[in-house]
């Protein structure tokens, strides 16, 4: 691997540059920053990530209110409930690590699950759901 040069760029320049431009990113989280924590920070990891795509969330004591469902902190976990018209979902979407005790109403209308866990499962799940309620 050459080492750095005048015109070229090392490897110290390209984190550097890669940092100062990548920080929002952390507003995701990173894959597994909760885990293993308690539900108010998985709570605070899905707000931010729905606030960085761009949805409304109002947060009221442990409970975070977005137009098409609520999540509530709990010593366990973090439980989403969502609601709308023929979710994308089906009942194994619920059975992944870190879902626990995931119900999808027969008429795919209404779910709701308990995370355990904020890892980029929990992230596509809940992108989904989001791009499903927008359109």
């Amino acid at each position: 691997m050459p080492e750095d040069t005048e015109d070229g760029r090392g490897l110290d320049h390209l984190m550097e540059q890669n940092e100062a431009e990548l920080s929002f990113l952390s507003a995701y989280g990173g894959v597994d920053s909760a885990k293993g924590e308690d539900g108010q920070a998985i709570l605070e990891a899905l707000m931010r990530f729905m606030r960085a795509g761009g949805l409304a969330c109002e947060l009221k004591e442990n409970e975070v209110h977005f137009d098409f469902g609520t999540a509530r902190a709990e010593p366990d976990g973090c439980t989403v409930t969502c609601k709308g018209t023929h979710l994308p979902l089906v009942s194994s979407d619920l059975h992944c690590p870190g879902f626990h005790n995931g119900k999808l109403s027969k008429k795919r209308d209404k779910v709701s699950v308990r995370f355990t866990s904020w890892t980029q499962e929990h992230r596509r799940f809940l992108e989904r759901l989001v791009e499903h309620h927008r359109r």
